[in-house]
């Protein structure tokens, strides 16, 4: 049986070694859509739940003071409807707490409720032992290696950025 990173190998082998630059990005981008695959089947299966829900959790886990929708939007790169859509669903099954804020009545402010704290910290252990997994065979050297390498190229996106805003 082949496997999906054999599909994906066979799909690089025609790009010429000197676009080594895009041979690189479309491994990242396939091994990360099948990392977040297995990371999706494991929430649904074991929780019922999805990774936007998981990620929003997560979100609010690191500020327990909460974040506005806005805050949350731009944390999780998503639309303020899309957020809005998911705490919706999350604060009717009574994970999360949406308060209007003191200042602005027409914006609330999101934090973790006693049920979604305790929920999300189970689904926390779950997903780092299926990182664990998944990056098992990947030594602390190489780790460092590709996180060096992940840096140089979040620096070059920086330049490019920094030059289109100029």
């Amino acid at each position: 049986m082949v496997n999906r990173l054999q599909i994906v190998d066979k799909k690089l082998q025609h790009i010429p070694r000197e676009k080594e630059g895009l041979r690189l990005w479309l491994r990242i981008v396939s091994c990360t859509q099948m990392v977040e695959q297995e990371i999706r089947i494991m929430l649904r299966e074991k929780y019922d739940t999805t990774l936007p829900r998981f990620e929003l959790l997560s979100a609010l886990d690191r500020v327990p003071d909460g974040l506005s929708m806005g805050e949350l939007s731009s944390w999780l790169m998503v639309t303020k409807g899309n957020v809005t859509g998911i705490a919706e669903r999350l604060s009717e099954d009574g994970f999360i707490k949406r308060n209007p804020t003191p200042t602005d009545r027409r914006s609330f402010c999101v934090t973790l409720t006693g049920k979604g704290k305790k929920l999300y910290k189970e689904m926390e252990q779950e997903y780092e032992i299926l990182l664990d997994k998944l990056f098992t065979d990947v030594s602390l050297d190489d780790s460092d290696t590709f996180t060096g390498v992940l840096a140089k190229v979040k620096e070059v996106v920086e330049e490019i950025r920094d030059e289109r805003e100029t």
